[in-house]
């Protein structure tokens, strides 16, 4: 091997075990797509976005954050990214849909979740379109939220997984809401 290859050949190798998962999404995450996608029937889907950012990415991410700029909001995004573990995103152009039906989520897609943990938080139906949100606890802690939100032109799929209870803490803290706040909104 030229030795002008061989440190190209260990960048390339050492991104293959740093960045594994981070275009590709999950067979569950297909499955999720897959299955709304039938109970719509005969509509053309084109992949507007379809990607997994995985531990390998993030943890990049936190680097390069990290050489950048000492400031504010370059810690509080380190900090931020440190509570994220895995994001896989889905976004689906929806064409020829029939209007006549109306557009449901499958309840199946809730059983499956629901298998994994998930309970739903917000479910809102209309004629032209659903949306879900879906949390998994682990002892108290939010662990990864579920959004699926469908109409007549999309299909938008976000999953995130993480220390996501903390990640809200924080936010609150370093945006400097109150309890007091919250009991104005309710």
């Amino acid at each position: 091997m030229n030795r002008k290859m061989v440190p190209i050949f260990f960048i390339f190798c050492l991104m293959a075990f740093l960045l594994p998962g981070c275009v590709l999404v999950s067979h569950d995450f297909k499955m999720t797509r897959n299955a709304i996608l039938d109970e719509i029937g005969n509509a053309e889907v084109e992949t507007e976005v379809q990607l997994q950012i995985g531990a390998g990415f993030l943890s990049l991410a936190r680097m390069v954050v990290s050489l950048a700029e000492h400031s504010r909001d370059s810690e509080m995004a380190a900090s931020y990214l440190r509570d994220i573990h895995n994001v896989q995103v889905g976004v689906y152009k929806l064409i020829d849909v029939d209007g006549k039906k109306p557009l449901v989520l499958p309840a199946k897609i809730a059983r499956k979740l629901a298998k994994k943990g998930y309970e739903p938080l917000v479910k809102a139906k209309q004629r032209d379109g659903s949306a879900w949100v879906m949390t998994k606890m682990r002892e108290k802690r939010l662990t990864s939220i579920y959004v699926i939100a469908l109409d007549k032109e999309e299909l938008v799929l976000v999953e995130i997984e993480g220390r996501l209870g903390s990640l809200i803490e924080k936010a609150i803290h370093d945006h400097g809401l109150r309890q007091s706040d919250f009991k104005r909104i309710s």
